[in-house]
């Protein structure tokens, strides 16, 4: 399978260095790497370019081409632009990066082998070990905030659907996708894309959970969006006060979701 690795950079000279070249170690190279970078203002570019450069692998840097305000969609339609990059370019697997996560040696290898043991699956979200500024060895990993039902992967899509309607259960950086096979990729205004991609996938009956851990995911003090934004919604009572705080939005969501709720079914 041709596979094809999509980074979204900002502000990133810092840690994408490191990123970078763990992507460059991988026991199963991509074929391509897409870079979009927004806005960047420190020295990103030129670190990426040189990380690159003498790296052998095919790649492609853009900026980002997003004018949304909102910080979800903005994200989102980054990642889009990359994946759609990737995709148009004959990627069959696109495996998604956070500009400051370490890449565990066989990650690209084990996505691959998931989805050659789920044929039918288009996003595969793995599990990660989480790493803080403060004590880089947290012994804790995304599956601990990110938890799913032991049988989550033998559950029929209507259940599936339910069930990632009221958790979050894939992070982006830790997550691949099929792009080609992929209904709703268009990921609509105010959504991140790990969570409409789940979202999605799911009411596909086409949502694999690894409980493989295929990075480390560091957690900073700048990060916009993260694991202390997701939502775990564990009951009903629950799920409604949280979507109550912003009726417009929730409503929105709401409308979005409607096609993928009819398709679960």
């Amino acid at each position: 399978m041709n596979v094809a690795v999509v980074i979204v950079t900002h502000n990133s000279a810092e840690v994408i260095a490191e990123t970078l070249e763990s992507v460059k170690a991988q026991t199963q190279l991509p074929d391509r790497i897409v870079i979009i970078d927004d806005e960047s203002t420190d020295e990103t570019m030129q670190v990426v370019r040189q990380q690159l450069i003498t790296s052998g692998l095919s790649y492609v840097i853009h900026a980002s081409s997003s004018e949304a305000k909102d910080l979800h969609t903005r994200i989102a339609q980054n990642f889009l632009q990359g994946v759609t990059e990737a995709k148009n370019n004959g990627a069959d697997v696109v495996v998604l990066g956070d500009h400051d996560d370490v890449w565990h040696a066989d990650r690209i290898a084990q996505h691959l082998k998931i989805f050659s043991e789920n044929p039918s699956a288009v996003m595969v979200a793995a599990d990660g070990v989480i790493n803080t500024d403060e004590n880089p060895v947290m012994p804790e990993t995304l599956r601990n905030t990110f938890p799913v039902p032991v049988n989550f992967n033998d559950m029929r899509a209507s259940q599936q659907f339910h069930y990632v309607v009221r958790h979050s259960v894939a992070t982006g950086g830790a997550s691949a996708i099929k792009p080609a096979n992929f209904q709703h990729l268009n990921v609509p205004k105010g959504w991140l894309h790990d969570r409409w991609w789940s979202l999605a996938a799911a009411a596909q009956n086409a949502l694999v959970i690894d409980t493989t851990p295929v990075i480390d995911y560091r957690i900073s003090a700048t990060q916009q969006v993260g694991l202390d934004t997701a939502a775990q919604l564990s009951g009903n009572q629950q799920w409604l006060k949280h979507h109550t705080k912003n009726i417009f939005r929730s409503l929105k969501h709401l409308y979005d979701v409607i096609p993928l709720y009819i398709a679960s079914r």
